[in-house]
């Protein structure tokens, strides 16, 4: 008994109820809940589903806003541009380059003799005629901008707040316009003093230092011989007759005279856009009344009134003879886009001008003006006859004698416009210059004009006629068009075809759930949208032909949406790292990264490049 309690009280788990093992494993059994490792998966999956799914869900929403709003840039940007090329049509120098094209085409195919049988012939009369059809349907595109202008003029005029919008914009495009053929002048200006100042100083005063006995040497150019002095004098006369006939013609306050008589000439536009559309119900839908540009094409006689005052003037600066054979060759080919197959004498007549015309280009040397004036005899004797000719032929209609007969008038005036003492001041100059370099001082035997300084003046004087015929065929043709345009009310249309996508480009940005998101879509959206449209309005306004000024719209499109992405890009990662210099280090990093060749493996000292 003793010894049991010892034992029990030395033993720690006597302390505790006798259990069995078998009533202890029960216990643990009945103690403990069974914990099943497919339920905690099966929830760990659940969350992370709705997790995904509410990422996915955000994802979408974010993809569908940035589709919606590129869908939304690009339709209104599709849109647009279609609806600028209908608005605006086709005319102006695109249909002027069509036209040369067509011209070098037949006259490839045209054979010299050819008879009325032969079907190049028959070729070349329909395919000039079917492609002036062509031009013409192109042309009368414009006529949507002409009644869509008269319309929008008309309704800008109601009340006080429109109409000072519309005369704000007149005035701000008519600035544009105005600054814009101002520089093509300033360039001619330039260089006329530049010539001018060369002269004065580098050859009339040397010239005029030379000694009493070399002044007295007689000197023979293009077949006419006076006295080295007598020559420095006709070289002065000329040098103050080309600055005065520039300062006269064509600086700001002759073109701003041309300007008045201009807008006097075109006044009654308006007027004449609305008799020819809306003088009855029958007026507007009539197909004869679109044949041709309502705006050009009832400006026509006053265009063509000022176009020759202005090549009358600038035939006082420089009347080469490269610009009188291209004046010529144009008129010709007017002429011979009439001329039917069966009519040989005219088409005979027009491969014998052609001859002479070149034959006239190339008269050169000391008999140069006998030369010139003998086949200006012979040409205008082929011109009197096709003029008889053609107005007793009954194979044309009136209009088409008409047209023919003004393009021999034409050819005709522009020919005996070129006798003796026709030339510009420019070619006067150089033709006493070229004498002098290919003469030489007995004194001392050097040439007068040494071919340094007659090169100079050579390269100046072909930049003066190349950079005057740009400037004058500009205001007498696109200028002239764009003041018309101007006239009838295509400001205020054009303003408001660049707010139009700067509204939709705030609404789309409106939409926008938060301050990130309107960054974002005004950075992709927005930005290339308005730029796209200002820029096609902005070539307008800067007289830009029509395929030149698209082209030049949809590649600025294309390099503000790159910007606008990349920006986005860059912005993107500032917010998530904020810091800018992290930005420009990961972007220098990416950068250099995208340029260093990159290799699956290190090279071997075998396989390294020597």
């Amino acid at each position: 008994m003793t010894q049991s309690n010892n034992i029990n009280s030395n033993n720690i788990f006597s302390l505790f109820p006798p259990y069995s093992l078998e009533q202890a494993n029960t216990a643990i059994k009945k103690e403990k809940t069974p914990i099943k490792v497919n339920s905690i998966k099966n929830e760990t999956k659940k969350d992370s589903i709705e997790i995904k799914s509410n990422d996915i869900k955000k994802n979408n929403s974010k993809k569908k806003k940035i589709i919606f709003g590129s869908t939304l840039a690009s339709t209104i940007l599709t849109a647009g541009v279609v609806g600028m090329i209908f608005a605006k049509g086709f005319h102006g120098s695109s249909l002027k380059k069509l036209s040369k094209f067509t011209e070098k085409l037949t006259k490839e195919i045209q054979i010299q003799n050819a008879t009325s049988k032969d079907l190049p012939t028959k070729a070349c009369y329909y395919t000039r005629k079917g492609v002036k059809k062509s031009i013409d349907t192109l042309q009368a595109t414009s006529n949507f901008t002409a009644i869509k202008d008269w319309l929008s003029d008309k309704a800008f005029k109601t009340n006080k707040l429109t109409t000072k919008f519309a005369e704000k914009s007149t005035k701000f495009f008519k600035g544009i316009v105005d600054k814009t053929l101002g520089k093509k002048y300033d360039k001619v200006e330039t260089k006329v003093k530049d010539l001018t100042s060369l002269l004065k100083h580098y050859n009339i005063d040397s010239l005029n230092k030379l000694s009493a006995k070399d002044k007295m040497q007689k000197i023979t150019i293009k077949g006419k011989t006076l006295t080295l002095e007598e020559w420095i004098n006709i070289l002065s006369n000329q040098t103050k007759r080309l600055e005065t006939n520039f300062d006269n013609s064509f600086s700001l306050g002759a073109r701003r005279l041309r300007d008045e008589k201009r807008s006097h000439l075109i006044s009654d536009l308006p007027e004449k856009i609305k008799e020819r559309f809306f003088k009855d119900k029958k007026s507007l839908f009539n197909p004869t009344n679109y044949r041709t540009y309502a705006t050009e094409d009832l400006t026509k006689e006053a265009q063509e009134e000022l176009r020759q005052e202005i090549l009358r003037a600038r035939k006082q600066v420089t009347n080469n003879i490269t610009t009188i054979h291209d004046d010529i060759r144009s008129a010709l080919t007017s002429f011979s886009q009439n001329v039917k197959p069966e009519d040989e004498i005219s088409r005979k007549s027009i491969q014998t001008l052609r001859k002479q015309f070149e034959a006239f280009k190339k008269c050169s040397g000391t008999n140069e003006e006998k030369e010139r004036e003998k086949i200006s005899k012979e040409i205008s004797s082929i011109i009197d006859n096709l003029l008889k000719t053609t107005k007793k032929n009954k194979s044309y209609s009136p209009a088409e004698q008409e047209e023919m007969l003004n393009s021999l008038t034409a050819i005709k005036n522009t020919v005996l416009s070129t006798g003796v003492g026709s030339k510009g001041a420019l070619e006067e100059i150089m033709t006493i210059l070229k004498g002098l370099n290919s003469s030489g001082l007995k004194s001392t035997g050097n040439k007068i004009i040494s071919d340094s300084n007659f090169k100079e003046f050579s390269k100046l004087s072909k930049k003066i006629s190349k950079s005057l015929e740009k400037a004058t065929e500009l205001e007498s043709g696109e200028y002239f068009l764009k003041q018309a345009e101007l006239k009838v009310g295509s400001a205020p249309t054009d303003v408001l075809s660049v707010l139009f996508p700067i509204g939709v480009g705030a609404y789309s940005i409106a939409k926008e759930d938060n301050k990130d998101e309107k960054i974002s879509a005004t950075l992709t959206t927005c930005i290339p949208l308005v730029g796209t449209f200002a820029t096609f309005v902005y070539g307008t306004s800067k007289m830009m032909s029509g395929a030149k000024n698209l082209m030049f719209s949809f590649v600025s499109g294309v390099l503000l949406s790159k910007l606008g992405n990349y920006c986005d890009k860059l912005y993107k990662k500032y917010k998530d790292s904020g810091s800018v210099v992290n930005v420009v280090k990961d972007e220098y990093d990416n950068f250099w990264t995208g340029i260093t060749p990159q290799y699956a493996q290190p090279l071997t000292d075998n396989k390294r490049v020597k």
